[in-house]
């Protein structure tokens, strides 16, 4: 696949082999630089936020909040935020949303934890959520409406936490704890038990819990959807497929999370993309 943006800004987002890259496949070549272009940006937040330096973090931060007003404005200044700013019929006022992302950054900066689903889920909804709505903005002929976004939404928040799921020994290493205090309590895991190798009894009744809760955001949407939303959708379909591939290889494997980075291999990828895009025809 052939972008504008540079090639070190898309092997830190839409690596090739990676759920990103095969949803950019099933991209309309002529909105791929655009799709791209939100995964590039997701990607620059997020890792502004995991910087060891917690000035340089806050720095970098700021300076994306102010670049999203600048593209709001029309004089956006990164290679990937001037693509969106010249997408033709796309209200820029939309991309304040990116917002959201910011946020989200900034409460993963913070360490914060969440008391339960609920809260994890409005986190969920403004790191993994926004992403997938923009998809559907940037994809769309015209105005998108208000179901599809909630759709697109959903399945960016089942995408998110299944990132957690499988990350979430490295993440508790880093001192980021996204499992629902209330469930950790249930089951009596503490944040040296996920950091721990060695991958207890309890643990993987925390993991098996978070798996089931997250499942539900993964059900395709597309029955309730026009099938103009659903071809519009077809990235986001085909991400939340793969992701919802991996929550099943990740029970497969006994939640062995701790020991090794699970993937999907690449004929798998490859095979639950084409059948997840299928389905949003």
């Amino acid at each position: 696949m052939t972008s504008s943006l540079d090639d070190s800004l898309i092997n830190r987002a839409a690596p090739a082999g990676s759920m990103r890259y095969f949803a950019l496949l099933y991209t309309p070549a002529e909105m791929r630089d655009a799709v791209t272009a939100l995964y590039v940006i997701d990607a620059e937040i997020r890792e502004s936020a995991q910087s060891a330096n917690h000035d340089v973090a806050h720095t970098r931060l700021q300076w994306w909040r102010q670049e999203v007003d600048r593209l709001v404005n029309g004089n956006a200044q990164h290679p990937a935020t001037k693509i969106l700013g010249d997408l033709p019929g796309v209200d820029r006022k939309q991309f304040a949303r990116l917002h959201e992302l910011i946020v989200a950054a900034d409460m993963d900066l913070a360490r914060m934890t969440y008391l339960n689903a609920k809260e994890l889920r409005a986190y969920s909804g403004r790191s993994g959520g926004t992403v997938q709505e923009l998809i559907a903005i940037v994809m769309s002929p015209g105005p998108v409406a208000e179901p599809v976004l909630k759709a697109a939404n959903r399945l960016g928040v089942g995408i998110r936490q299944t990132e957690m799921l499988r990350d979430v020994r490295q993440d508790a290493y880093d001192g980021r704890l996204y499992l629902p205090l209330e469930d950790l309590q249930r089951t009596a895991v503490s944040i040296d038990d996920l950091r721990s190798k060695d991958i207890s009894g309890k643990v993987r009744t925390a993991l098996k819990d978070f798996r089931t809760l997250t499942l539900p955001d993964l059900v395709d949407p597309g029955t309730d959807l026009e099938p103009a939303a659903k071809a519009y959708l077809r990235p986001v379909f085909v991400l939340a497929g793969l992701h919802r591939r991996l929550l099943d290889r990740i029970a497969g494997r006994n939640y062995e999370v701790a020991t090794q980075r699970i993937e999907l291999g690449p004929l798998e990828k490859t095979w639950t993309a084409w059948r997840a895009a299928r389905r949003a025809r």
